[in-house]
């Protein structure tokens, strides 16, 4: 099983903050828009990272279990 890190925003920052700590691990991009987190984790698999995205609204209360839901189905979080 490998460890997973997720993050919410597939902008600048979150790709920053994904390759920062994203190495050696499965990196589960989330976004509002699909294609903003299609985009980056497009940019982030050609570097060498793996990838997955789903979608994701923060202001939703069914969204976080089902991001929860997706990160888990990818493996463990890197504790």
């Amino acid at each position: 099983m490998s460890k997973v890190i997720v993050v919410i925003g597939a902008g600048s920052i979150g790709q920053a903050i994904a390759r920062r700590i994203g190495a050696g691990k499965h990196v589960l991009l989330a976004d509002l828009r699909q294609e903003n987190a299609d985009a980056a984790a497009k940019v982030l698999a050609d570097a060498g990272f793996e990838t997955s995205t789903t979608v994701v609204d923060v202001s939703s209360r069914e969204s976080g279990p089902a991001l929860v839901e997706a990160a888990t189905g990818l493996g463990r979080s890197p504790a």
